[in-house]
């Protein structure tokens, strides 16, 4: 049996595998004592790109891991995609804009408001005679704005450039976004009809967590009403359901309990977290075909998801509220996080109800893992990033990390945004504390960010989800 790790880049010209390869080595040890190498490269024959490449792990639990390429979809970015997504950030009002990036979006704005005062001051000036053309203290004003304008044209256009077409939905911008999401979709739809991978993490970082939030809200209204397994003729789940055994007890719940009972401790968080993972299995055992069992994000800007994907921060609660935007825990109906089928369907000799989870619900049975640098006050550390549970609901496990002792620095600046798997070694201490004592994560030191990482995506964890493909073979055997 194997697993899968789809891997998202982030902003900037990314080139094919650079990404994948440095993430690959710092999950996985490169070399064994004698030599031989613990991965290796095979043609990945479920992408287009003649430059990607599988890279699978040895040993008894195998892994697969792609990447999802999509910088080449953003050619043609111009400055003006820049300039209008900034204008739009830059006219919003206190209130829409989210604590963590204030002190950047006032220094900005009075920043700006001087530029304006000072070449309307000394246009007035000019005007009324007070400086001569070669005494004129402001004419020096439009060459910074020239050289400003040359920074964002050479420098931020080919990062910023990237999140200013993804994350506004201007005409201009509509089919570079659907090309990405759908060939993002595609991948995953791609490895779900593989059929031979028990488990599938996905792993985006920057403006590519974004995106793999995205897609796995969109392939999962494909799976959410899928129950293969009940049907008249699965003897086996009648006999379970004729000896009065509820088929369902996790996601009807289980689950929307735990989630009911979140507070933003990390204790609740868990809970909900080991939930999760036993709907998984429940909804395997009845023949869903989903595969994903886990979002890890890094250095996401869905920490900002209310300045970026709404108007404003009441619009992008309400279409949480509306079930537009999947949340975690998922947004509740009047049943739980789903809905009871229109029609019955004999089990057996006995009537059965199959209840199905909403089409917004795919953190029902996914994780969702977010590491980030913190950055006190908008200036130190990954500014991009932050913590995604305030936003996105406080069944997300928000770890903050750093980079390790010697690089300390380093996690206070804003080169962390690079930084998430640098570190190479071990990963000793904190892959068995945080499940077991609370304060390892609320007053001990924060954990390396690749030690959190390999925690997070949970190469072993694989043993787990084995047993589902036993139940549902036994399922499969009794029909």
């Amino acid at each position: 049996m194997k697993q899968a790790v789809v891997v998202i880049h982030g902003i900037g010209e990314q080139r094919p595998m650079d990404t994948l390869r440095g993430f690959v080595e710092a999950m996985i040890p490169t070399d064994t004592p004698d030599g031989k190498p613990l991965y290796w490269s095979k043609p990945d024959r479920l992408s287009r790109n003649f430059d990607l490449r599988v890279l699978k792990s040895s040993g008894r639990t195998s892994t697969d891991f792609y990447e999802y390429y999509w910088a080449h979809k953003m050619q043609g970015t111009k400055l003006g995609h820049l300039l209008g997504w900034l204008w739009d950030i830059f006219k919003r009002p206190r209130r829409d804009i989210p604590d963590a990036i204030v002190p950047i979006w006032r220094s900005t704005r009075w920043t700006v408001m001087v530029l304006l005062l000072l070449i309307a001051s000394g246009t007035l000036a000019s005007i009324w005679g007070q400086f001569t053309p070669d005494d004129n203290p402001f004419a020096l004003i439009p060459l910074l704005l020239a050289g400003i304008g040359l920074g964002l044209r050479y420098s931020a256009l080919s990062y910023l450039g990237d999140a200013a077409r993804y994350l506004s939905p201007n005409p201009q911008n509509v089919m570079v976004r659907e090309q990405i999401r759908a060939d993002g979709v595609e991948l995953l739809r791609a490895l779900h009809n593989q059929g031979n991978y028990e488990r599938i993490i996905v792993v985006g970082h920057s403006l590519g967590s974004v995106i793999a939030y995205d897609i796995v809200g969109y392939l999962w209204h494909e799976h959410h009403d899928q129950l293969t397994l009940v049907t008249p003729s699965s003897r086996g789940l009648a006999a379970r359901y004729a000896n009065r055994e509820p088929l369902q007890p996790v996601v009807k719940n289980a689950l929307p309990t735990a989630g009911a009972m979140l507070d933003g401790s990390l204790g609740s968080t868990l809970k909900f977290r080991e939930q999760q993972a036993e709907a998984f299995i429940e909804q395997r055992g009845l023949g869903n075909p989903w595969r994903i069992t886990d979002l890890v994000t890094v250095g996401s800007p869905m920490a900002h998801a209310s300045l970026l994907l709404g108007r404003s921060v009441s619009d992008f609660k309400q279409r949480i509220e509306r079930r537009e935007a999947p949340a975690c825990p998922p947004t509740e109906d009047t049943q739980g996080y789903g809905y009871n089928a229109r029609q019955p369907l004999m089990l057996g000799q006995k009537p059965f109800t199959p209840y199905y989870l909403h089409h917004a619900a795919a953190f029902a049975v996914t994780r969702w893992t977010n590491l980030y640098f913190p950055s006190p006050f908008g200036l130190f550390g990954d500014i991009v990033g932050g913590p995604v549970k305030p936003v996105m609901g406080n069944g997300v496990l928000d770890l903050p990390v750093t980079v390790g002792k010697w690089k300390g620095w380093l996690a206070r600046s804003w080169f962390s945004h690079t930084h998430y798997w640098s570190e190479r070694g071990g990963a000793q201490g904190y892959l068995g504390a945080l499940g077991e004592d609370e304060r390892a994560i609320t007053q001990g030191p924060r954990p390396s960010a690749t030690e959190a990482l390999r925690w997070a995506i949970d190469l072993k964890g694989l043993r787990r989800f084995r047993n589902v493909g036993a139940k549902q073979s036994l399922a499969q055997a009794g029909a």
